[in-house]
């Protein structure tokens, strides 16, 4: 190839990036599951490791509150482009959603910023077969379909008919949450996608964790070169919109019918699955007031704890007792509830939470203990004088004990986190985090933490209902649990000044 020629066709991989795609279309990968998969921690698992990839994203949500854009921090992203962000909300089975999303993907056809990629996350209540049509229409290629799935949870919700539905003519499955699931779980989770999707690859995961090129089809991006770089510049990322959209049956909330045994009776026990014809509904709660985290782990969490159809909950929540910080929560199921911080507030801060479950009362009771905990200033869990002792005494207690930092305070919080163990090749984040997971899972405290690099940090809060010596023994046992596990497979070196002692 002469010079001249070879100089042209890489300025038309540069500049003219669809020309890679097949025939100039747009390739898109839709990501489908139900309520708490992961399926927006994929997407922001692809955004964080996209390397020089743009990617455009649209975000299916069954409330009426368009929490998603915050998680993926959409805003923030889109302004640096000159991109709107608006919200995309009640999208469900039942929705007509052909006009209003096929317009969304036209204006990313259309936009001058020559997307590499489409991702579509849809409701976690919705029919991934809906999208297709209106993708070809537009001139989108559907590359892959993949399925996030909870091993965990999968033997509760198989029977519901949705869940059947989104497992149809899928590409790859997603078998996530595998670190809260046991091998007996994951295996017979596997034998169970196998019949349901017709032999279609499944992959293990935690925290859908996988390589960017299993779930996006790089193989038509020659030109390009994707780094697996946290680091790297931003890309695109487009939050589209759709208008709120009206639901079908005046209204009335989604009507989910299992295709199991017909003859069987309805349960009442959310935690041996759900009941046959059980319907699910949304509330959302959003004030500019910040919550009391004393009134929020020792109220809200003890009625979302009690609640037997509560499936999901998360949003975006400004505590008074640490007010720079902006907690991003996540509830699904018992076994994964945390609140973390890393991104700093970019605008007014102002806690917003979306709830999903089968019965609307029992939301609404919780929406009303998340008001409560707005009028913190009626409460005083504690003298301030003896919320500094306990603060004292919990700090000395970790102090004590050489798997931890060295703590420190951050009044009305204490704030602590495990070592990490650089020649074993353990991160403080991966163990501190794990510990989180652990100790909110078990249900009888609650921590937070904070993130600032590879700095990770938990914060405690010693509330009225929560004694110095109960809280201690529960984290020094966690403790003990998450490293062994952990670090099982690390032989003890003495040049490994951090090694953890059992």
């Amino acid at each position: 190839m002469e010079g001249n020629e070879m100089s042209a066709a890489f300025e038309n991989r540069v500049f003219n990036r669809r020309s890679g795609l097949a025939g100039g279309r747009m390739g898109c990968t839709l990501v489908t599951g139900f309520l708490g998969s992961g399926k927006t921690t994929l997407l922001k698992h692809l955004l964080d490791n996209r390397g020089d990839l743009r990617l455009a994203v649209l975000v299916n949500e069954f409330a009426d509150s368009d929490v998603d854009s915050l998680l993926l921090d959409a805003t923030r992203l889109n302004q640096a482009f000159n991109l709107s962000t608006v919200s995309l909300t009640h999208g469900c089975a039942c929705c007509d959603v052909s006009g209003p999303f096929r317009e969304s993907l036209q204006r990313i056809v259309d936009s001058r910023h020559n997307f590499d990629c489409l991702l579509v996350e849809t409701s976690g209540l919705a029919r991934p077969d809906k999208f297709v049509a209106d993708l070809k229409e537009v001139g989108i290629h559907l590359d892959l379909t993949v399925a996030v799935v909870d091993a965990e949870s999968l033997d509760k919700i198989i029977n519901i008919d949705i869940v059947r539905r989104q497992l149809q003519h899928v590409d790859i499955v997603l078998l996530n949450k595998c670190d809260l699931a046991t091998l007996s779980q994951i295996s017979n989770a596997e034998d169970i996608l196998e019949g349901l999707t017709g032999g279609a690859r499944v992959v293990r995961s935690q925290f859908c964790r996988v390589p960017l090129d299993l779930v996006i089809d790089c193989t038509k991006l020659q030109a390009l070169d994707v780094e697996k770089n946290f680091d790297s510049m931003p890309g695109i990322l487009s939050h589209e919109s759709l208008p709120k959209m009206a639901f079908r049956h005046n209204n009335a909330p989604v009507q989910i019918s299992s295709i199991g045994d017909t003859g069987s009776q309805p349960s009442d026990n959310f935690d041996a699955g759900f009941p046959h014809g059980a319907s699910f509904s949304s509330a959302s709660f959003e004030t500019e007031v910040p919550l009391s985290l004393a009134l929020f782990q020792s109220k809200v969490l003890n009625i979302m704890r009690c609640s037997r159809s509560l499936i999901r909950a998360k949003g975006i929540i400004w505590f008074a007792e640490d007010r720079e910080n902006r907690f991003v929560f996540q509830w699904s199921g018992l076994k994964r509830v945390e609140a973390v911080s890393g991104q700093p507030w970019e605008s007014s801060p102002k806690s917003r939470v979306v709830l999903i479950g089968t019965d609307n009362s029992e939301l609404q009771s919780i929406v009303l203990q998340l008001s409560a905990s707005a009028n913190y200033q009626r409460v005083v869990p504690l003298e301030p004088g003896t919320v500094g002792e306990h603060a004292r005494s919990f700090s000395m207690m970790v102090a004590s004990d050489s798997r931890f930092k060295e703590p420190s305070s951050k009044d009305p919080l204490v704030v602590f986190g495990l070592k990490g163990s650089p020649l074993r090749g353990v991160k403080e984040s991966h163990l501190s985090g794990a510990l989180m997971r652990l100790i909110n899972g078990r249900g009888k405290i609650f921590v937070t933490a904070t993130t600032s690099g590879e700095e990770y940090n938990l914060q405690l809060l010693l509330d009225e209902g929560t004694g110095v010596n109960t809280a201690w023994d529960e984290i020094r046992s966690a403790t003990s649990i998450v490293i062994s596990k952990i670090c099982k497979n690390f032989c003890p070196c003495r040049s490994d000044l951090t090694a953890h002692v059992h």
